[in-house]
């Protein structure tokens, strides 16, 4: 992860978050979701500053960018993943998920980790 693509996936976090904001008072859930998102990722980056490498890929962490996505997509809270455009929604959530990555990075990971981050992604979006 160099400093572009972090910069990059914290102003599409910023653009998340204003979008979010601008809403309706009931989107407080997602707002909720997407500041998550950016402590995850502040620590993502603190611990790749200090050469840490990620053990673990979070069960929710693709589940969140998918519901953000959709909520985007359809423009209200009670987005239904299933409701919006598949491609739409799939192609905005794997954009943010995969901005914080580097191919190399992705490469050196193990197979059980390369798989644990595909999973959510192709039971949510290769089965809509």
């Amino acid at each position: 992860m160099n400093e572009t693509d972090v910069a990059d996936l914290r102003a599409e976090v910023d653009e998340l978050k204003a979008a979010l904001a601008s809403s309706t008072e009931s989107e407080i859930a997602l707002q909720a979701k997407v500041e998550e998102l950016q402590a995850r990722l502040t620590r993502s980056t603190q611990a790749a500053s200090a050469g840490q490498q990620a053990i673990a890929w979070p069960d929710d962490y693709q589940k969140m960018w998918v519901e953000i996505c959709a909520a985007i997509m359809k423009g209200a809270v009670e987005a239904d993943p299933l409701a919006g455009s598949a491609q739409d929604i799939c192609a905005c959530s794997l954009k943010g998920l995969m901005k914080a990555f580097t191919l190399r990075e992705y490469e050196s990971w193990g197979q059980e980790l390369k798989d644990a981050a595909a999973a959510p992604y192709v039971t949510i979006c290769w089965s809509l």
